[in-house]
């Protein structure tokens, strides 16, 4: 069965949802951004259910070329689906349950009255204790892919910008991180720059690359603007521009 994490108070309540979803056969929509979990979620509601892009389904039906009845499957990002008439039609002449995925909150009419209940995952800066429980397991995921020592926690980068995904992506980094040295960080810089760099403010246009690290290193280690100032050389007036400048980035 799928593991999905449910550490958050909204997470368990999501948890029972599915529960519920596992012995009552009604066809479900799970809707939320990318890396929620959707399809974790999906897959724990119906772990035996083959997971059909919806595009690709849609083709095979138009096709003839799927034959399966009384069952139930999941069927991934549903708003792909252009012909609802012929899917709706489908499901109803063969006896398909289904639980669906969603990036799209408003879907057509007719694609939303398949379903008998909208299970909304939200974003994991909302679902704190998930991230963290998240975090170890993507640690844990990176050492073993890798064959790499596992590393501290407050050497961890981590980026939720992009849900699961960006999170994911960011462990892994650290690890990679931890293989390579001052000279390969520099010459990644250099080859970005070269690869980027127009017009006559470069300089200007680069300088967040430098800057926002440093702030975020030093937000993290030091927590107050004082000693952030104090050990990054800097009067407040001007640290305080600096993270005004970059708030966008260091809010990320």
């Amino acid at each position: 069965m799928e593991n999905y994490i449910a550490k958050s108070k909204n997470s368990k309540e999501i948890l029972n949802s599915a529960h519920l979803l596992q012995s009552v056969k009604i066809n479900a929509l799970i809707y939320g951004d990318s890396g929620v979990g959707k399809k974790s979620l999906a897959k724990y509601i119906l772990p035996n259910a083959r997971v059909f892009k919806a595009k690709n389904l849609q083709q095979d039906i138009s096709d003839n070329i799927i034959s399966i009845q009384d069952t139930a499957i999941i069927i991934d990002k549903i708003e792909n689906i252009t012909n609802i008439e012929l899917l709706v039609k489908w499901i109803n002449e063969n006896n398909i349950r289904v639980v669906a995925t969603t990036l799209k909150q408003d879907l057509n009419s007719k694609l939303t009255e398949l379903f008998s209940i909208t299970i909304e995952l939200p974003e994991l800066k909302d679902r704190e204790e998930d991230v963290k429980e998240l975090i170890n397991k993507f640690s844990s995921e990176a050492s073993k892919t890798l064959d790499l020592p596992s590393i501290s926690s407050n050497k961890l980068m981590v980026n939720i910008s992009n849900n699961a995904h960006s999170l994911r992506k960011s462990i892994y980094f650290s690890y990679l991180f931890e293989t390579i040295g001052e000279d390969e960080i520099l010459m990644f810089m250099e080859n970005y720059m070269f690869s980027n760099m127009q017009g006559e403010t470069s300089y200007k246009d680069f300088i967040y690359l430098f800057e926002v690290p440093l702030l975020k290193a030093a937000t993290k280690k030091y927590k107050s603007q004082v000693q952030m100032a104090k050990h990054l050389g800097l009067n407040r007036i001007t640290l305080r521009k600096k993270l005004d400048i970059h708030k966008v980035y260091l809010n990320d």
